[in-house]
């Protein structure tokens, strides 16, 4: 492994004990600089299981999904239903600055390795705990996913026409939008330790992130507006005019929200139209005086960009600053000038796999960079550097460990 010094997260050191839920948030702190040990059952982790695989043939390794997730991490196996596993496990805990866990609440502490049981012996741990409903509460003991956080988030509520059926949102983005949260609160919880020497337990709930981060199911809209977002198609409740506009070749996307933006448009449309009803002062102001025009508003806009490529109302409005965007397909935006031009996708080579590219750093810092410095690891392939090396298991342990399926 390429030495991480100059990173952000260089020489702090995590325990993740993760499932798909809180699985990008230990991706984020490895891909900046921190020693990530991953937690596997023996055998490996379920999310190793996930689809899709390298050309649809499933395998330990294969899962595009895991060997994203997991860049820069190291791995270790451990059955932590054995009592020699929990005293393992309590060993590791003791021996890092961040524990990343979504156990079910207070699972950590009957393993005896969470906050409350670890406070006496490491007072300036931080412990984050990423749950579908949080650890205290009346839905605590729920079961969750990121089917149900959508929905009970508000997501769902938002997405979709309106006669359809539920439709939740691609990928697994209420476990993202909750890993990313839990990451940048375990560094405020982090730096904190730092100054004082307390630690904390920082309690991520996925259904009140997925609230919290987005504008569309948020309070927002309410508190400003009055309005209460609905199901409208591609577009938003609290943006009027927004959605996907018909092109010669393709489909575009806009969203205006701004009165200044609004009458960038409008004339932009009575340039090309001739339409003089798109002037209207009727239509000016805050997006929620157009939202009773929306139908006829979505007419005017479609009569200009039907007439025209999608390439060309996207850099014209990007021209009049408004904000048009292509509406691509996975393949189109992989392909595309942009993404290719800014270097964002790089190769990495794993063993199981051979090179493959894979997308690269979510945010760019200049002075600690992000990078890639090795792929995700195999099941338990750093047990002798973990147990041996750096808890001072002597061999005759890791094998009796080993024996018992402990390893």
């Amino acid at each position: 492994m390429k030495a991480a010094a100059g990173c952000a997260l260089s020489g702090r050191r995590v325990l993740e004990i993760a499932d798909e839920t809180g699985v990008y948030c230990g991706k984020l702190m490895a891909d900046m600089g921190a020693d990530v040990i991953k937690v596997e059952r023996p055998g490996g982790d379920a999310t190793r299981r996930i689809p899709p695989f390298l050309h649809d043939r499933p395998g330990t390794d294969r899962s595009l999904f895991f060997l994203y997730m997991n860049t820069n991490k190291r791995s270790v196996s451990l059955d932590m239903e054995q009592q020699a596993g929990r005293s393992l496990l309590h060993r590791l805990v003791r021996s890092v600055d961040i524990v990343i866990e979504t156990l079910p609440p207070g699972r950590l502490d009957e393993l005896g390795a969470g906050f409350e049981s670890m406070r006496a012996e490491r007072p300036d741990l931080v412990v984050t705990s990423i749950t579908g409903f949080g650890q205290i509460g009346p839905h605590a003991s729920w079961r969750s996913n990121d089917l149900v956080a959508g929905a009970m988030g508000g997501a769902m509520y938002v997405t979709g026409e309106a006669d359809d059926p539920p439709v939740n949102m691609a990928s697994a983005q209420n476990h993202l939008m909750a890993s990313t949260t839990a990451a940048s609160s375990s560094l405020i919880a982090l730096l904190h330790a730092g100054r004082t020497g307390v630690g904390q337990q920082v309690d991520i709930s996925v259904q009140e992130t997925t609230l919290a981060v987005s504008h569309i199911t948020g309070v927002g809209r309410w508190l400003e507006d009055g309005l209460i977002p609905r199901r409208v198609g591609t577009a938003l409740t609290a943006s009027t005019p927004s959605g996907a506009y018909p092109c010669r070749d393709g489909q575009i996307y806009l969203m205006v929200n701004r009165p200044a933006h609004w009458k960038a448009l409008a004339k932009w449309i009575h340039e090309e139209t001739g339409n003089e009803e798109v002037l209207l002062p009727i239509f000016e102001g805050p997006s929620s005086n157009r939202q009773e025009y929306r139908e006829l508003i979505d007419l005017f806009i479609s009569d200009m960009t039907k007439e025209h490529s999608v390439e060309e109302i996207f850099h014209e409005g990007q021209r009049r600053h408004i904000a048009f965007t292509p509406l691509n397909s996975t393949e189109q935006a992989a392909r595309g000038d942009h993404l290719q031009s800014r270097g964002y996708f790089i190769e990495v080579d794993h063993p199981a796999t051979g090179p493959i590219h894979y997308p690269s750093a979510p945010y760019r810092f200049e002075r600690t960079p992000w990078s890639i410095r090795r792929p995700a690891p195999r099941v338990g392939e750093h047990n002798e550097e973990v147990y041996l090396g750096e808890l001072g298991l002597d061999a005759d342990e890791l094998a009796s460990l080993r024996e018992s399926g402990v390893v």
